[in-house]
């Protein structure tokens, strides 16, 4: 009795019926994105170019009737300024910017990669761009017990050899040496490159002991010995999904940690160009805390006043309809952006909002469409695998794809791709003038935003959140 289910905007997004609603008052505006939506939405159903549709193609949809009735441009006009649109943006997303500094922020350690790779790939290539690479939480939840074992016994097959001795006398494994950091990395890459495992396994190794000396007091190499027995014992025994100690949570974290530079690395950036921010609402708990202004912001603002960034990326999700920690992350983004507000001018930063496997946009939403090629999705996946080791076979895997999150962020990418096919005609694509265009397979959605606008779409979803 008096029980009640509340549907927010995005779990009830397919509820034709209800989403109707919003617009069939006289009062209500018909909004171009609305337009937008309602056009590309009745292309891909008719199978139909946008310029191609027709009245009575519209009027079997309900938003289509809608639009004939409240929009006195009439169809031609608007189907026109439709793909016009949807053209602006594929010819942004070729664009490279030059002489930006990016902060590249995600949630997890994998987001950005899958969200929007072939954006990073394409500014990279510019030396006039500066990049930097932010995870906001330490991610330990997605590392399973069975990968530490197997990261421990490659470990313990290493530790009496000379050379590890020899480095643990001279203090190579120093925690925090950044240029002792880099070393592991691409010592790693050079296993990577030259398809060797022995060398992979030592760069890996490397970095996992110089992680035990961080998080434990341990220092000699029998103690050191005893930690790794320790630990394999823990892992082999402990039960999937169970709560790990600080400890263990941490050291996980840093395996996630290592996987990111790795990736970044790929790419020619070193370690002190990938920042790991660990913020404190992110527990283990089944229900993690809110973020909050005194312990989650700071760090994000510090990174924010070290950078001066022209151009920041963040998941943008609406309201948690991925994981709970993107809405998060957001908030706490947000708030660090504002207090970094009021000592700097925000006029001129971009924030670039993109989703990954957990959520996706619709074409009406994005501003920005990224062209990926064959040769990009094979630079994604082969990153992607050879960096992100404890993702091949995922804890949280999606309901979409059983497999790993490379192979779901690509068929994301060309279902993104087949929508403009449809929408714009394939030999727009196959006739274009830039080899870029032509040779584009798959796109990625991007939404690029002023930091007000930033800040209007937080605040919204923050009040709808409080409020459910």
């Amino acid at each position: 009795p008096n029980a009640r289910l509340y549907l927010t905007r995005g779990a009830a997004v397919r509820l034709t019926a209800r989403q109707a609603d919003l617009y069939v008052r006289p009062e209500s505006p018909f909004p171009d994105e609305r337009v937008e939506k309602t056009l590309i939405d009745s292309a891909l159903e008719r199978g139909k170019r946008l310029v191609d549709l027709t009245e009575d193609d519209l009027r079997s949809h309900v938003f289509g009737a809608l639009l004939l009735k409240r929009r006195p441009e009439g169809l031609p006009a608007l189907a026109g300024r439709v793909r016009d649109a949807l053209i602006s943006r594929i010819e942004e997303g070729a664009r490279t910017r030059t002489n930006t500094r990016f902060l590249h922020t995600e949630p997890h350690h994998d987001d950005v990669m899958l969200g929007y790779l072939p954006a990073v790939v394409r500014h990279v290539r510019s030396a006039t761009n500066v990049h930097y690479f932010t995870t906001l939480t330490s991610g330990f939840t997605a590392v399973t017990n069975a990968y530490m074992v197997r990261l421990l016994a490659d470990l313990d097959s290493l530790l009496d050899s000379p050379d590890y001795r020899r480095r643990l006398a001279e203090g190579y494994f120093q925690p925090g040496d950044v240029s002792s950091c880099n070393r592991d990395l691409w010592r790693y890459l050079d296993g990577v490159a030259g398809n060797d495992e022995e060398i992979r396994r030592d760069g890996a190794s490397r970095r996992l002991l110089r992680n035990l000396l961080g998080v434990y007091a341990d220092k000699k190499p029998d103690a050191l010995r005893g930690r790794v027995v320790a630990l394999l014992t823990y892992f082999e025994n402990a039960y999937p999904g169970k709560k790990d100690p600080p400890d263990i949570q941490k050291l996980k974290g840093m395996c996630r940690e290592w996987e990111a530079e790795c990736l970044w690395g790929y790419f020619g950036w070193n370690c002190d160009h990938v920042m790991h921010l660990r913020l404190g609402f992110y527990t283990g708990d089944i229900f993690t805390p809110e973020p909050t202004a005194d312990r989650d912001v700071p760090p994000v603002l510090e990174a924010l006043e070290q950078i001066k960034p022209d151009l920041v990326t963040l998941a943008f999700d609406p309201e948690a309809s991925g994981p709970d920690t993107h809405y998060k992350v957001l908030q706490a983004l947000t708030e660090a952006l504002r207090r970094y507000g009021q000592k700097h001018d925000l006029a001129s930063l971009k924030v670039w909002g993109y989703r990954n496997v957990w959520f996706r946009f619709h074409p009406s939403e994005a501003n920005i469409y990224i062209p990926v090629s064959l040769n990009m999705f094979s630079v994604m996946e082969s990153a992607f695998l050879n960096t992100f080791v404890s993702q091949k076979n995922a804890s949280f895997p999606s309901y979409e794809l059983d497999g790993p999150f490379c192979d779901l962020a690509r068929k994301i990418q060309i279902e993104q791709y087949r929508m403009m096919v449809t929408c714009l005609g394939r030999d727009w694509f196959y006739d274009h003038p830039s080899p870029l265009i032509r040779a584009t397979r798959g796109l990625v959605y991007l939404k690029e935003m002023t930091v007000d606008e930033l800040f209007h779409y937080s605040r919204q979803l923050k009040q709808a959140t409080e409020n459910a």
